[in-house]
């Protein structure tokens, strides 16, 4: 699922020379989310793009969502965290809600509303918001996608799982489009190897301009102190990278990295 008229957008905004600002998994830290807007200075012609995984983990979900819903220089593609949301919550679904809550839609539920009786109710009122959300975004030189592309059929053939649930794209040994630099989240660079603590992940794989392949920009900002947890954003116009270390005493307790 794509957003061709954002497309024009992003591409005019970089054609421009205006800077596009991709920002990493978010999950529901908006404190540091705020903080890290600061650090981008932008201006009324520059743009944000969100990885997805605007929500859980963190405690302030729908304040995130409300910031990029409400602006006209934020937009999100779609990570599988709203998309376990959506099939959480929808009448017409409802199959995911116990995984939902293990991996962090507990604390969404609970930044909607602390009434437990109206917190479903709350959470529908976001489904068409998440149901528009494009599943990626392909430019001149970039695709951004949440997760990333399996490498077993064509980019364009692909679904929506393996763009916002596959991890296979860290293991890919040649470039899946050889114009285009992939940029993803989803995966903490915390769990990759061959990373120090304040980088991010680069494919050794490189394209006909000698740029890296595939970019990981998922920097943690869920983790414990120790992983250096952070949140992240890549400037596509002048490939500029700024981080802000998380702001909020809280971090999500579980193994689980979903």
């Amino acid at each position: 699922m794509r957003d061709f008229e954002l497309e024009k957008i992003l591409q005019s905004t970089i054609d421009n020379g205006n800077s596009v600002w991709v920002i990493g998994d978010i999950h529901g830290y908006n404190e540091t989310f705020d903080a890290l807007i600061k650090k981008l200075s932008i201006t009324d012609q520059d743009i944000i793009l969100c990885l997805g995984d605007l929500i859980d983990k963190g405690p302030g979900s729908l304040e995130v969502l409300k910031k990029v819903s409400g602006s006209s220089q934020i937009f999100s593609i779609r990570g599988n965290h709203e998309e376990m949301m959506r099939l959480s919550v929808s009448p017409k679904h409802g199959r995911m809600m116990k995984s939902w809550l293990k991996y962090g839609g507990l604390i969404t539920l609970e930044s909607f509303s602390k009434d437990e009786t109206n917190q479903i109710e709350e959470a529908r009122k976001w489904l068409s918001f998440i149901e528009n959300l494009p599943t990626e975004i392909v430019l001149d030189k970039y695709r951004i996608v949440h997760a990333g592309y399996d490498d077993s059929e064509p980019l364009d053939d692909q679904n929506n799982q393996q763009k916002m649930w596959g991890r296979t794209i860290f293991q890919i040994e040649k470039s899946l489009d050889n114009n285009r630099q992939i940029i993803v989240g989803h995966t903490p660079v915390q769990t990759l190897n061959r990373l120090g603590k304040q980088d991010i992940w680069k494919s050794e794989i490189k394209l006909v301009d000698n740029r890296p392949s595939v970019l990981g920009i998922d920097t943690g900002v869920f983790l414990e102190e120790k992983s250096c947890p952070r949140l992240t954003a890549l400037n596509l116009t002048d490939g500029k990278i700024i981080s802000q270390e998380r702001l909020e005493n809280y971090f999500f307790d579980s193994l689980a990295i979903n």
